[in-house]
């Protein structure tokens, strides 16, 4: 295997060792803690896996369609505004969602949402593990704020966004057992 390809296998089995934890986490809550609202406009912890699923979708079919030739264009480009991000989320400052078409509407289950991610997650793997490792550079990814991404860059910025995430699924857990 080359050097490319471990990267690309080591940051897919980092995600779902993530991923599996998280779940445990959530095989051990009540059905009422997993639909807890803190307010109109909190979402819940559904909605925010909702919310996971979604930015995973999106970065599936983008990089399908990027994959082996992108067409995004490389003066799109900004380092800058992509370490923003990361440090934005490393540092739980909150954000709006950047596009609307990453709003969770809280219509599924967790169940069947669980399910989506599950053939996503195995999509990616299918996808990732037949990388060409001359295309490293290659743009496959655009972010709303900080543009074209290559192959590493969306796979950091995919698990600092899940990182993220399951803090603030926590935060949202202890203000359900804090009340």
């Amino acid at each position: 295997m080359n050097t490319m390809l471990a990267k690309i296998q080591e940051k897919l089995d980092t995600l779902s060792q993530k991923r599996r934890a998280l779940l445990q986490h959530l095989d051990a809550q009540t059905p009422e803690a997993i639909a807890y609202k803190a307010g109109p406009d909190k979402w819940s912890v559904v909605e925010a896996i909702e919310h996971l699923v979604i930015v995973e979708d999106n970065f599936l079919n983008q990089v399908s369609a990027n994959m082996p030739t992108s067409s995004l264009d490389p003066a799109a480009r900004s380092p800058e505004k992509y370490e923003v991000v990361l440090k934005v989320m490393k540092r739980d400052i909150e954000v709006d969602v950047p596009h609307e078409s990453m709003e969770p509407h809280g219509h599924f289950g967790l169940n069947e949402l669980l399910d989506k991610w599950d053939g996503i997650r195995k999509k990616m793997h299918e996808l990732l593990n037949v990388f060409d490792s001359d295309a490293r550079d290659n743009l496959i990814y655009q972010h709303p704020y900080a543009g074209p991404l290559n192959i590493m860059e969306t796979l950091e910025f995919i698990e600092v966004h899940f990182d993220n995430h399951v803090r603030h699924i926590d935060r949202i857990l202890a203000q359900r057992a804090s009340r």
